[in-house]
């Protein structure tokens, strides 16, 4: 496996676009949107290629050789760079290969946003949205927030966007782009749990949704199976199940599950 030279990262994006099991993750890293690595297996051609994000996701496009998908599992399973890495993919022939392993496998439900798409963006009362700015970003707090998939704050501020719901200057909710390419926007929302059940996640992402469209791209939405909050937001907000995809990632990180 061989990591590939940044400078020539745009000779990917017809692989990145190619992926089966997503397109915004890997084609935000090979745009240049984002931050992230890519590999290919060694020797002539690219039989195959791995897109990993800032945020710890990986994707495979093409046809992996078994020891192309050893490199990978040693580098989740044996630690690389200080980022954890979590595999997702809707190719069966990994799955297969992982199965044999040591790891901890899960599943990924994959939304599409129709083009007659509703939204759920109605104001909460007792709430002040404002967009993510310079002078706000540091005031979210959590984990599904703009550090989770940004390199920098700069850099989310710069080629992303978001919202956030206020009570007395606190961040109760946050709605980002996650992911961003050139056609799609991947979306991450987090409410405080003090203040859940009361529609912020939905009223946040529906005017992310908004504005996406408005700029003429594809919303996009996943989530673990698991995470039955994302699942309402989502369908709230229009968008539709497409398909599950699997999840691989090192056995004492399947805690970290919300995350996906």
């Amino acid at each position: 496996m061989r990591r590939v030279n940044e400078t020539d990262y745009g000779e990917y994006i017809k692989w990145a676009r190619a992926n089966t099991a997503n397109t915004v993750y890997p084609c935000s890293i090979a745009e240049g949107f984002q931050t992230g690595e890519i590999y290919v297996n060694d020797g002539p051609g690219a039989g195959s290629v791995f897109f990993w994000h800032h945020c710890g996701f990986g994707y495979i496009s093409g046809d992996p050789s078994d020891g192309f998908l050893n490199d990978i599992c040693s580098m989740m399973t044996e630690g690389h760079v200080g980022r954890r890495l979590v595999l997702i993919t809707s190719d069966d022939h990994v799955t297969a290969f992982f199965r044999h392993k040591d790891v901890h496998m899960d599943r990924r439900a994959e939304y599409a946003y129709p083009q007659n798409g509703h939204t759920a963006g109605k104001a909460v009362s007792d709430y002040r949205i404002e967009r993510i700015d310079r002078d706000n970003i540091s005031k979210i707090e959590g984990r599904i927030i703009p550090s989770f998939s940004w390199g920098s704050p700069e850099l989310f501020l710069k080629e992303g966007f978001g919202y956030i719901a206020l009570q007395r200057e606190k961040v109760c909710a946050v709605s980002f782009s996650a992911a961003v390419s050139s056609e799609e926007i991947d979306i991450g929302v987090e409410t405080h749990e003090d203040h859940r059940g009361k529609g912020l996640a939905a009223m946040l992402a529906g005017r992310m949704c908004d504005h996406i469209v408005e700029i003429r791209k594809r919303p996009v939405w996943a989530h673990s199976v698991s995470n039955t909050g994302s699942m309402n937001t989502a369908l709230r907000c229009g968008f539709v199940r497409e398909r599950i995809d699997t999840v691989i990632r090192k056995r004492d990180t399947a805690k970290q599950s919300a995350l996906l």
